[in-house]
């Protein structure tokens, strides 16, 4: 599957046509890696990466992304998710996006049809939200939000939340109906260029409700928080 998302991206490139430049809406690219990051926490510290690659114009863009989190002690995997995305915008600051997302880790792998929004919310706040249909029938939703506040020229804070909603519990996935999981944070970059910043900060998540429940009765506990360096560039 996830040589299938390899190869369709692969595909949405070739598949600009040779004039796309010469005309006023030009197609560009544009990769970013939003957060490549160490992780401590309670001694049992993780490694974790979230970036895409965009490419389109104005009108028409495609979204390839990845999300993954590894135990640096254990050397496993704790998820693993893939998306490839197509992206149109339907007002000044929101665009619609529809694709699939590919979960390679935890076990077992799960393919999802994807249909959300994205854009910038009053007070500058980036704002995303998706709803997903999972090839076992199951429906879920993540809300994500984020801002920068920028505290001297070069030096912002960078406060996020992400969660997660399950419509229908799957025990195989050890994922309870309702809230499932929350992420919050609180990053302090420092801004070299444009594109790249490093920072640190603090990084809580947590599992809620019954999903939380099978993490106990797994011995795990369901929150965890941490302490991250790490950088986001762009180019």
């Amino acid at each position: 599957m996830v040589w299938f998302l390899v190869a369709a991206s692969v595909a949405a490139l070739l598949a600009v046509p040779a004039s796309a430049a010469e005309m006023d809406n030009m197609v560009l690219s544009l990769v970013t890696i939003e957060r490549l990051e160490y992780r401590v926490q309670d001694g049992n510290d993780h490694g974790f990466v979230e970036g895409d690659l965009v490419i389109g114009n104005d009108d028409h863009k495609a979204v390839l992304g990845v999300e993954a989190e590894r135990d640096l002690d254990g050397g496993t995997f704790e998820s693993t998710e893939v998306h490839l995305l197509y992206r149109r915008p339907v007002s000044p600051f929101f665009d619609v996006q529809a694709g699939i997302r590919h979960d390679l880790a935890p076990d077992p792998e799960t393919t999802h049809l994807a249909l959300g929004i994205a854009g910038l919310m009053p007070q500058w706040v980036e704002f995303e939200g998706t709803a997903y249909l999972s090839d076992d029938g199951d429906i879920a939703f993540r809300a994500e939000a984020e801002t920068e506040l920028y505290l001297t020229r070069r030096i912002f804070a960078q406060p996020m939340i992400e969660l997660d909603l399950f419509a229908s519990e799957n025990s195989a996935r050890e994922i309870g109906a309702g809230f499932g999981k929350i992420e919050t944070g609180l990053r302090f970059h420092y801004a070299i260029t444009g594109g790249l910043s490093p920072y640190i900060g603090v990084n809580y998540e947590a599992k809620l409700g019954e999903t939380a429940d099978f993490a106990r009765a797994d011995g795990e506990d369901p929150g965890a928080t941490a302490f991250v360096a790490g950088v986001r560039f762009a180019y």
